[in-house]
C-alpha cells in the first residue's frame, strides 16, 4: 500500500504517519518537507517542496514515481495564510492567499493523483476564540469542509479542537502583537480580559480557546473537557482508514462525533460562503 502525506513534520502529519503504520507497519508512505531534513516515520522524503510554488504538485507527482497512481491515501496538513486578526477582517487578497496555499495544492494534488481518499484538517472556526485570531484561514477550512461534504466518496475532514503546537502558539504571538493597539472589538475585549489575569499571553489564549469548546460542547458528553492531542489525531486518522463514511470526524480530547453538513455560520463570514467553487469542486 502506498501513502502520501503533504507536510510530514507537524503534529497533523506526524498522527497520519503514526495511524498509517498502526494499520499498515510495512506500508510505503511518502511525505513532503520543506527543508532538506528526514521526515520521521516516513519511507520516503519528497524535500524542498513549498506549497507557495504553482508548480509544488506536478513536482510531489514526478517525486512519486510509478506510485502516483496507486495511492490509497492522501493526507494533506498545511495551513498557512493571512491570520492573527479576526475573521471578519479577512479581505478577499487575504482569502485568496490562504486558499492558494492551503487548499488548492490539495484539490490539484487529489485530482492529479486520483487516490482512494484524500484527508485535510480543518478546526472550530466559527467559535469565538477562532474568530477573534483566525482570520482568513477560516475560509480555507470552511473551503476544506464543504469540499469533503459535496464529494464524500472522495475526501475526508479531521475538524480538530485546539492543541499545543507552533502554529496555534504563533497566532497567540500574532494576536499579543496586535491587541495592545487594535481598532477590532474582539481584539479589544480579548485584551482587556488578558489585562486582568495574571497569565503569559500564549497560556491566557489557549485557555480562552479550551473556554469556548467546553462552552459550546461540554454539555453533550460526560467526560470534562481536556486539550486536544497528536493520539487524538491518530485515533481519527485511524478512523478513517478503517472505512468510516461521514465527512467530518470532529474531536476535543475524548470528545469525537461525526458530521454531514456545516455549522450555521456568524455574520462575522460577510465574504463567499463558497470560497471553494474557483476551484471546480
Amino acid at each position: 500500500m502506498n501513502y502520501l502525506v503533504v507536510g510530514g513534520r507537524g503534529e497533523a502529519g506526524q498522527s497520519a504517519i503514526e495511524a498509517i503504520r498502526s494499520e499498515a507497519p510495512e506500508a510505503w508512505i511518502a511525505a513532503t518537507s520543506s527543508n532538506e531534513t528526514p521526515v520521521p516515520g516516513a519511507s520516503s522524503t519528497i524535500q524542498g517542496i513549498d506549497l507557495a510554488d504553482e508548480e509544488a504538485p506536478a513536482r510531489i507527482k514526478a517525486a512519486l514515481g510509478e506510485r502516483a497512481g496507486q495511492l490509497r491515501a492522501l493526507f494533506f496538513t498545511p495551513a498557512f495564510g493571512p491570520i492573527g486578526y479576526p475573521v471578519r477582517a479577512a479581505t478577499p487578497e487575504d482569502v485568496h492567499e490562504a486558499l492558494e496555499f492551503s487548499f488548492r495544492p490539495m484539490v490539484e494534488l487529489s485530482n492529479s493523483l486520483n487516490p482512494k481518499i484524500t484527508v485535510g484538517y480543518s478546526a472550530f472556526y466559527w467559535l469565538p476564540h477562532s474568530l477573534a485570531g483566525y482570520g482568513s484561514m477560516a475560509y480555507a477550512k470552511l473551503a476544506l469542509e464543504q469540499c469533503a461534504i459535496k464529494h464524500p466518496d472522495r475526501f475526508r475532514v479531521v475538524r480538530a479542537g485546539t492543541f499545543r503546537s507552533q502554529a496555534t502558539r504563533g497566532i497567540g504571538l500574532l494576536l499579543f502583537r496586535k491587541i495592545r493597539n487594535t481598532p477590532h472589538p474582539e481584539l479589544q475585549e480579548l485584551a482587556s480580559r488578558f489585562e486582568k489575569s495574571d497569565k503569559k499571553f500564549t497560556d491566557f489564549f489557549f485557555e480562552h480557546a479550551f473556554r469556548s469548546e467546553e462552552a459550546t460542547y461540554g454539555a453533550d458528553f460526560q467526560s470534562p473537557h481536556r486539550p486536544t492531542t497528536r493520539a487524538d489525531l491518530t485515533l481519527c486518522n485511524r478512523r478513517i482508514l478503517a472505512g468510516e463514511s461521514a465527512p467530518i470526524i470532529n474531536v476535543i480530547g475524548d470528545w469525537v462525533w461525526t458530521s454531514d453538513h456545516l455549522p450555521e455560520l456568524p455574520e462575522a463570514f460577510g465574504l463567499d460562503h463558497d470560497p471553494g467553487k474557483q476551484y471546480g469542486v
